[in-house]
């Protein structure tokens, strides 16, 4: 589990030169990954992460190019190209492109090429259980952007790890809609899979700073009520932290 996630936190990092990117619409991936703008593609695979996107239209795309990319990826630029195609498919979940990773790991491909495709095999393993997730409609809320309900759901998720990643993408890009601040709220005040563990704690606490990032004083007596009565030491001195957003 340490070295899955690890994997992941590495791959997330990859695309740190693209944290601007925004999710497209179906139509618009679609006709991105149709395009030759390499840099255009490498933006929407980064966007993929956490699109809530589960129509296979679009990965079906990525495969094609992905297809295309592998007899010519044999230097540092191109194999880099598929890598990064790798890691656009692996965040569809679906088994229906296992054999895409395993055709790679076992053909006749550059050793690099051959690390990234498990690299990415781990990932597309994790999104089986994220993309549901993600992509579930049962919370939808219209009056909020496809980016914001799919935050929404990230955060009121089991998965520790997505949902600390989600609150990173809250505090990295100012996301505070009241639909996200209403989830972290809620989520804060019974934190359910709160325990003593590293990666719980890291996850409550980016969460609270989400909340109090915001600076919404609707919100302060929950990060207050933190501060003074969680049952972890170390997160009651991070939410003491964070109450200075308030001042």
């Amino acid at each position: 589990m340490k070295t899955l996630v690890l994997t992941l936190c590495l791959t997330l990092s990859l695309f740190s030169h693209f944290s601007a990117a925004k999710p497209l619409t179906e139509a618009q991936y679609i006709e991105v990954f149709k395009g030759d703008n390499l840099e255009k593609q490498k933006d929407a695979v980064a966007s993929l992460v956490m699109a809530g996107m589960s129509d296979p239209k679009v990965f079906d795309q990525i495969e094609l190019k992905l297809n295309e990319s592998l007899p010519l990826a044999v230097d540092r630029h191109s194999i880099d190209y598929s890598a990064w195609l790798l890691k656009g498919l692996a965040y569809s979940g679906n088994d229906k492109y296992q054999a895409n990773f395993n055709a790679i790991i076992e053909g006749d491909y550059h050793s690099k090429l051959k690390k990234y495709a498990k690299k990415s095999l781990k990932i597309l393993d994790q999104f089986k259980v994220w993309s549901p997730i993600l992509s579930d409609k049962a919370h939808y809320d219209d009056k909020y952007s496809q980016t914001s309900n799919v935050i929404s759901n990230a955060l009121r998720s089991d998965e520790l790890q997505l949902k600390m990643d989600a609150a990173k993408r809250v505090i990295n890009r100012n996301m505070h809609t009241k639909q996200i601040l209403e989830v972290l709220n809620s989520e804060l005040k019974d934190p359910r899979l709160l325990k003593h563990d590293k990666l719980a704690i890291q996850a409550y606490a980016y969460m609270a700073k989400a909340l109090a990032s915001s600076e919404d004083e609707t919100y302060k007596a929950t990060i207050e009520e933190l501060a003074a009565t969680s049952s972890e030491k170390k997160l009651r001195k991070y939410a003491k932290k964070y109450l200075k957003a308030y001042y």
